[in-house]
Formats: C-alpha cells, sequence, structure tokens
C-alpha cells in the first residue's frame, strides 16, 4: 500500500493532466452546444363540483393514479402536432422524437397539478408553446365532459320515452296514472292494472333518472384551471455545464486511477520476476 500511494505521489502529473485535458474538451463542446430553455406551465385539477365534499377531501391513491389520463390527453400526438403547426416550429424528425425532446407532462408524486414543460432554443417560444398546450389541454377535458353529459342526457332521454311509450300502448293512450287494483276486479283486469302500475313507477323512476342527470350535468366530472402559466426562463436549461465539467472530471479521475494502477501492477510483476543469468556468468560460478 505505502508503495502504491508513493506510486502515485510520483504520477500525480498524470492524473492532472488527464484531468485538465478532459475538463477542458468538455468546457468547449459544452460552450459550443446550444442553450435551450425550459418553460412550464401547472394546471391545477380540482374534484368535481357535484361530488361529497368530504369525500373530494379524502383522495385515493387510486383516484390520484386516474388522473393521469389527463396527461395522457395533454401529451397527445395530435395537439402536439398543432402546436408546432401552430407556432410554425421547424422539425427535422417526427412528431413523437420531436415530443419526447421537446414536451415533457407530469404530475407530481401525491398532488392534483398537471405540470406541462416546453424545452425550445427560444425562451419566448417555449413559454408560448407551454401556455398554448395547456390552454388546449383545458379545453379538450371541458369537451370531452361536455360530451359525456350530452350522451348520458341522450341515453336518459331515450330510457323515459322508452318508458312512457311501453305505458302508453298498455292503456291504450297517452301515459297516464294507472288505477290500483281492487276487490271487485276480474283476474284480467287486475293483472293488467298491476302491470300498467309497474309501468308507471318505471316511467317515474326513468323521469326522475332524466331530471338527476340534467342537475348534475357540468358537475360531475373533474374542472381544470390554469394556475400558473408561468414565466419566459431567463437561465438555459441545458447544457448543464456545471454537471458536464463535474462528469468530465469523474470520468478522467477514473481513467487515469485505473491506469496508474495498472502501470504499478505492471512493474511489481516486471520486479517480482526472476532474472535470466548469463552463461559466462554460471560457468564462472561453478570454476569458483
Amino acid at each position: 500500500m505505502f508503495r502504491y500511494v508513493d506510486h502515485l505521489r510520483r504520477r500525480w502529473h498524470v492524473i492532472a493532466a488527464a484531468c485538465g485535458v478532459a475538463v477542458a474538451l468538455a468546457l468547449g463542446a459544452a460552450l459550443l452546444m446550444p442553450a435551450r430553455y425550459t418553460a412550464t406551465a401547472r394546471i391545477m385539477i380540482e374534484s368535481p363540483a357535484g361530488g361529497d365534499l368530504r369525500a373530494s377531501m379524502a383522495v385515493s391513491p387510486v383516484y390520484l393514479e386516474s388522473l393521469k389520463s389527463y396527461a395522457i390527453l395533454a401529451s397527445g400526438d395530435r395537439l402536439f402536432a398543432d402546436a408546432i403547426e401552430h407556432f410554425r416550429i421547424p422539425r427535422s424528425r417526427s412528431i413523437e422524437h420531436l415530443k419526447q425532446s421537446v414536451l415533457k407532462v407530469t404530475i407530481p408524486r401525491n398532488t392534483k397539478v398537471l405540470e406541462i414543460a416546453a424545452t425550445l432554443p427560444d425562451p419566448k417560444q417555449a413559454q408560448a408553446l407551454a401556455d398554448y398546450i395547456a390552454e388546449r389541454a383545458v379545453e379538450l377535458a371541458r369537451d370531452l365532459a361536455m360530451q359525456a353529459d350530452r350522451e348520458a342526457i341522450a341515453d336518459a332521454q331515450k330510457q323515459w320515452d322508452e318508458a312512457r311509450a311501453r305505458l302508453e300502448r298498455a292503456d291504450g293512450g297517452p301515459a297516464r296514472s294507472a288505477p290500483k287494483p281492487s276487490a271487485g276486479m276480474s283476474p284480467n283486469t287486475a293483472l293488467q292494472s298491476t302491470q300498467a302500475e309497474s309501468l308507471q313507477l318505471a316511467l317515474e323512476a326513468a323521469q326522475m333518472h332524466f331530471q338527476e342527470i340534467r342537475s348534475a350535468a357540468g358537475y360531475r366530472g373533474e374542472r381544470l384551471k390554469i394556475f400558473d402559466p408561468g414565466v419566459v426562463p431567463e437561465r438555459p436549461s441545458s447544457p448543464n455545464i456545471a454537471l458536464i465539467l463535474l462528469a468530465a472530471l469523474t470520468v478522467a479521475l477514473a481513467s487515469s486511477l485505473l491506469y496508474v494502477t495498472i502501470e504499478f501492477n505492471y512493474r511489481l510483476e516486471k520486479a517480482a520476476a526472476p532474472r535470466a543469468v548469463a552463461p559466462l556468468a554460471r560457468v564462472k560460478n561453478l570454476n569458483d
């Protein structure tokens, strides 16, 4: 160990030269790389307004996991392609590869916040792109919720119309309250009256369901709201010069130490190997 430390002390200039060259090359490469700026816009995913307040406060992991559907909505290829076309951002790669380097949509753990980050060489364009995608994501979520409400109302209306049509066919006229069966009715009349009463109850249930769907329209789904549109970034997010220099220094230090260690082991093996004795020297020793 002492010999190894002494060998390191004598070969310190090799380690210093390797680290210096690596840092200089890394610094030059980092300065030549184009600067890129990352802008972030944040959306709050609010709980349904029509739900119970206590239920909305008790957020479960399953509910938080379901919010990832909004991240998928905001990071859709169609939405990103529209944004690229809207801002006329030049591209030499496919939409999928460009989206991986430009757009990042995440939901921080145990939160109901949707973060949309856009990375571009122009900081103002990056901020505009993040805001555009956030606004379009809110609009798409609202449109999908309205479409779901319209479909639910149409389905409830259809059930109500079908129940009313069945009651009208049973009564032979417009839907009205069915008479209750009495003791003086015949079995057939009593059966018809019971069927009419069940159809009337079904009609009332369908009507109540239709009214509930209409009153709850627009309050069942989550509401998305942009609460932090962000600002134009002033410092580039890449290249990270400090991180690049640290990585280059680490690699150079490890490589130079490995080289010096291999050199030390080679010298040890060379010193420990038996030396060959010349033939004349062996003859001289025998004569002696």
